[in-house]
Parts: structure tokens; sequence; C-alpha cells
């Protein structure tokens, strides 16, 4: 969910570091639902926010079905989310957060789709989120954004999920020119992302 933030308001007096971290401001930007709908008040509905941001997956070939929120891929201003078969069966997913100083990100299942779904488990809903950290020489890691990692020490895995963004900074990912779509080539192992600019 792209540029939820414009949907809510919330008086400045009471804007948390959680919601200025998004976006979320006074007057709110664009339809500004925050004046009509009591939902998108935030003074009135203060966690109401934190329900937005996440990556949801619509089945087409089930269209009764109930639209999925994935959380383990983490709350940000997803541009979209590219899902690629690592070679041995996880599911690997790259995701841009479409804003000027914001990070590129990867989610790798913990088992083999196949298997996951042979025991009842969707490969999206346990894995691990990572940040990417990129070196001037072209080359960089992966950062893991869990409650084990020395950077993120005191975090609880719901903290992460909730502000991705803040765990990012504090485990040291690279802050990109907003980074939008992105592709992979499986045969030379290599990951393209457009960033499409950074005014701020």
């Amino acid at each position: 969910e792209e540029n939820f933030n414009g949907y809510f308001i919330r008086s400045q007096s009471n804007l948390t570091p959680l919601e200025q971290r998004y976006g979320i401001a006074p007057f709110g930007q664009g339809v500004r639902l925050g004046t009509q709908l009591p939902r998108f008040n935030a003074d009135v509905t203060p966690n109401e926010p934190n329900r937005f941001g996440w990556v949801v997956e619509i089945d087409p070939f089930s269209p009764e079905s109930t639209p999925v929120k994935h959380t383990g891929l983490g709350r940000l201003k997803h541009e979209g989310a590219w899902v690629q078969e690592a070679k041995d069966g996880r599911v690997v997913v790259y995701m841009g957060d479409d804003q000027v100083n914001e990070y590129i990100y990867r989610y790798v299942s913990r088992q083999p789709w196949k298997k996951a779904f042979k025991h009842g488990k969707h490969p999206l809903d346990d894995g691990t989120i990572l940040v990417g950290k990129f070196k001037a020489d072209g080359t960089g890691e992966w950062l893991p954004l869990t409650p084990d990692n020395p950077a993120l020490a005191g975090w609880s895995l719901a903290d992460i999920l909730i502000n991705t963004r803040g765990a990012a900074d504090a485990a040291g990912g690279t802050k990109m020119d907003r980074p939008e779509w992105i592709d992979t080539i499986p045969k030379t192992l290599e990951v393209l992302c457009t960033l499409t600019n950074n005014s701020g």
C-alpha cells in the first residue's frame, strides 16, 4: 500500500515519531479521508495507520477469497513486491520503499515453497526480511531485520514489522534515491532497481 499516509490527519501536538517517520501529517495529502471519516483521523484512532503499508495478496483464481495481508514483508510504502524462486525452492521477494532516502528490502522464506504449502503454511508468513547495505565499489550485503541482530537489541518482531523503516535505520541499511521497480536476472544473480529521484 503506497502513499497510505495521505489518507490520515493527525494534530501536530499528537504526532508520534513513528507517525512522522511514515509521513502522517496534520493536514494529510490527496483525498484526506481523515476530514470525512473518523477511522482516518489518527487523533480518534491512533493505531489505524499501523494497519496500512503492507503487501496485500489477492488471488485472481479465487475471486471470492479474502485478501491476505502479508505482514512478514514489513510495513513501508511498497512500490511493489517482486517474487523469485531461489535455487533451493525458497521464495525471495524484493521490495522498494518508494520515498526519498528509503531502502531496498529482500524477504527470504524459511522453507521451500512446496514444503511450506504441503504443511499448510504460506511461505510469506515464515521467513526473514532484510535491508540492503551497498558500497561504492558495487558490493553489498543484506542485513537481517530480526530481534537477534545486535543492532536491533530490544526490538520485538512486532516492533520491526510495524516500524520497518526504523529497524532499517538502526540496522545500518543504505538510504536510496527513491527505490521503486525491481527485477532480477536469475542466470547472473543480478538485481536491478529503478531509483527515480532524490530531491530532498
